[in-house]
């Protein structure tokens, strides 16, 4: 049989431990407790952040369905960049919904941050004041 170790912190847990124990202190049992919570309470979030990928993914193929056809004679210019001048907001969209998903189960600014290639601080001050956002229905036409 292998080692057994720690369910949080991965430490050597001894010989004699083999009765169950799946954590080295009560402090880390607690710990993985309260982790398993968070995540079970942020279901509303990863919801939240899928519905926004869903609504972006149908617009990017809608685009993408767009861009082989003609367009009629009176909105060749411009075009292509109307077709995609909502893509950005709606992938600024899924990034709140995702920063949202993240905090509800129990990420840190820095980790947050250090996901977006941004110091915990910018991530703070540009995600921290969402409150009650909710992502937009997928759109039709």
């Amino acid at each position: 049989m292998g080692d057994v170790r720690c369910g949080w912190c991965g430490a050597l847990l001894p010989a004699s431990a083999t009765g169950g124990r799946r954590y080295c202190r009560a402090a880390h049992r607690q710990a993985a407790w309260r982790a398993r919570r968070r995540w079970m309470e942020a279901a509303t979030a990863r919801e939240g952040m899928a519905t926004a990928g869903e609504v972006l993914v149908l617009e990017v193929q809608a685009v993408a369905q767009r861009a082989h056809e003609l367009p009629s004679s009176g909105r060749c210019a411009g075009w292509h960049s109307a077709a995609v001048a909502c893509v950005p907001d709606l992938a600024g969209q899924l990034v709140r919904a995702a920063v949202r998903a993240d905090r509800q189960a129990g990420a840190s600014w820095a980790q947050i941050g250090a996901g977006l290639g941004i110091s915990a601080e910018a991530a703070r001050s540009r995600f921290g004041r969402m409150r009650g956002h909710t992502p937009p229905a997928a759109r039709t036409g």
